[in-house]
């Protein structure tokens, strides 16, 4: 299988690259900035791409889906609540709810599980009993802000209990290299991020 952790911005936007298997078929997450890195990635595995999943609307995540669509022909995925605080900048494909899933190739699964709480259509993608791509609604150490236009302390609190629940040895994919490491295993994360160990809305509200 192919796992590419991609820098993009200042260095601390991270999207990602997935694929069965080198010459088979991918999957890019959160394409932002610059778009060089994914077209040298995608010809190093000699890839098709045939989708790209929007995690949330933000610009800092979706201001290259439409153009790695146009260059690739892949389809633009995402939460239907992502796709109307869009706009159509990019327009999407197709949509991914809540337990949504899809194969790449004939044996890596990527399932989509609804983590509202930082923008209203969070995604949060399962792949291939691996990998945990969490956007911006779980960072190593952190967990994304709620202040933002859409932002629920509630609903983010519900998806964080939510992630906890999920086998420990998924490996974290962030949106942002915010904390002590790029990624790291969610059994790590429940024990050591302060978000992950809250019990209560107002104690994740309280967090600095």
């Amino acid at each position: 299988m192919v796992y590419e952790q991609i820098r993009a911005g200042h260095g601390a936007n991270l999207a990602y690259l997935f694929a069965d298997r080198d010459g088979g078929e991918g999957l890019a997450v959160d394409p932002a900035f610059d778009l060089e890195p994914w077209f040298e990635r995608i010809a190093f595995h000699r890839l098709r791409l045939t989708r790209i999943v929007l995690t949330h609307h933000h610009h800092d995540h979706v201001n290259q889906a439409g153009a790695l669509r146009d260059r690739t022909g892949a389809a633009i995925l995402a939460h239907e609540a992502t796709g109307r605080l869009l706009r159509g900048r990019p327009a999407l494909d197709g949509t991914l709810g809540d337990g949504d899933h899809f194969r790449l190739g004939p044996d890596l699964e990527v399932r989509a599980l609804a983590t509202p709480g930082h923008a209203p259509g969070g995604l949060c993608l399962a792949v291939a009993d691996r990998w945990l791509v969490t956007g911006d609604t779980l960072f190593v150490g952190d967990c994304g802000r709620t202040d933002l236009s859409g932002g629920s302390v509630r609903e983010l609190f519900e998806s964080l209990q939510r992630l906890k629940s999920l086998p420990g040895h998924l490996l974290v994919c962030p949106g942002h290299d915010y904390g002590p490491a790029p990624s790291r295993p969610l059994a790590e994360e429940i024990r050591l991020n302060p978000a992950l160990r809250t019990v209560s809305v107002d104690e994740l509200a309280a967090l600095p």
